[in-house]
């Protein structure tokens, strides 16, 4: 009984059922390029010899390459966090965006960097929606720490149930109420810095924050003096062996307004970094021609002219224009005529057996091998 079939189905069924959406892997392309071509990945894996790059680098073969810098928004958010919900708000409806994410934990250790493409356009029904980020409470105010150098730095910090802005209204008694956010910046542990504060004074403070949807709540009102330093920073006690990693990058859009947010998880207390930058559609800056698909690309890895000649036309009297082979424009024999690209059940990948009846599909006069 042959089980490849059955074995193949299950596994069809298996990865239909994976939260593919939103996912990507390192080079940022094989989850997104799966979404449209899940039936040439399972054929592929399904193969008894498989070309090793097609499973997860699909940009090496098809994308056009970057061609120029579009670098639309670059965003460090210095605090430690585990996850953030960052405001895309420059983002249009026909364009598309390559956005970069990396991470960087305490000890200066850099993540490899994650890809993920946005197409506003396509969103609507593949992203998580915003109806289950209603803030309901704020609590856990505290001043981390008072700094005193040639001004005065204070560190607050508190926490809210869901995804939230982080703001702090401050001042002193008698003077004009003052203001800092984090622009674009959703958390759940917040952490907000308030700078140049005057010595030997005593300031008020509120704890702000606002959910996707616009709800605000306002914590009492609290009070610290800068006439003594203090710092309240105590150990995480994770283990510092673990290198920083992101576990997981989706797309948020909430129901009312439409927004869309960048949700990013990692796996330990970390810095982020993003960079937004703008492509043409899906394809990133579009697909390579034919040539350079089925021709080109080969020579990135195999040495040119190891094989049978590519790039040459095929006709002549004792050669034919292969019937069910492919060719590029005008009958042009390319790597691909004779070889799959992504594998195959014959050694070299090749289409039918080269030591049988490969040659004969061309050539008209026999062989002998």
């Amino acid at each position: 009984m042959n089980r490849l079939p059955i074995l193949t189905a299950l596994l069809v069924c298996i990865l239909t059922a994976l939260p593919v959406e939103g996912t990507w892997g390192s080079d940022g392309t094989s989850a997104s390029c799966m979404e449209c071509h899940q039936d040439v990945y399972m054929k592929t894996i399904s193969y008894r010899y498989q070309h090793s790059v097609v499973k997860d680098q699909c940009s090496l073969c098809h994308i056009k390459p970057d061609e120029k810098d579009n670098v639309l928004t670059y965003l460090t958010l210095p605090a430690l966090h585990w996850e953030w919900l960052i405001h895309l708000d420059q983002l249009t409806e026909d364009r598309g965006y390559e956005v970069e994410v990396a991470v960087r934990d305490s000890e200066g250790r850099n993540s490899s960097p994650n890809w993920m493409f946005i197409f506003q356009k396509d969103l609507l029904d593949q992203t998580e929606q915003g109806s289950s980020y209603t803030l309901n409470s704020l609590s856990g105010v505290h001043v981390d720490s008072i700094e005193k150098r040639s001004f005065v730095r204070a560190t607050i910090s508190w926490d809210t149930d869901v995804f939230a802005s982080s703001e702090i209204e401050y001042g002193l008694e008698g003077d004009r109420e003052s203001t800092a956010k984090l622009k674009d910046l959703y958390t759940k542990h917040h952490i907000v810095v308030l700078d140049e504060l005057k010595h030997d004074s005593t300031y008020y403070f509120r704890a702000v924050s606002r959910d996707v949807h616009g709800n605000t709540v306002t914590s009492e009102q609290y009070t610290f003096n800068t006439s003594v330093e203090h710092s309240g920073f105590e150990a995480t006690g994770e283990n510092d062996t673990i290198m920083p990693a992101i576990e997981r990058i989706n797309i948020v859009r909430t129901e009312d307004s439409k927004d869309i947010y960048l949700k990013v998880t990692a796996n330990k207390l970390s810095e982020i970094s993003v960079r937004i930058k703008e492509i043409g559609d899906k394809h990133g800056y579009g697909l390579l021609p034919a040539q350079y698909t089925s021709i080109d690309v080969c020579y990135k890895c195999h040495v040119h002219g190891a094989s049978h000649p590519v790039g040459v036309k095929a006709v002549s009297s004792k050669i034919k224009s292969p019937d069910g082979l492919p060719t590029i424009e005008n009958g042009i024999i390319t790597c691909v005529t004779c070889h799959k690209p992504h594998g195959g059940e014959n050694l070299y990948y090749s289409r039918f057996d080269f030591k049988k009846n490969l040659c004969m599909r061309c050539h008209l006069q026999k062989y002998s091998m």
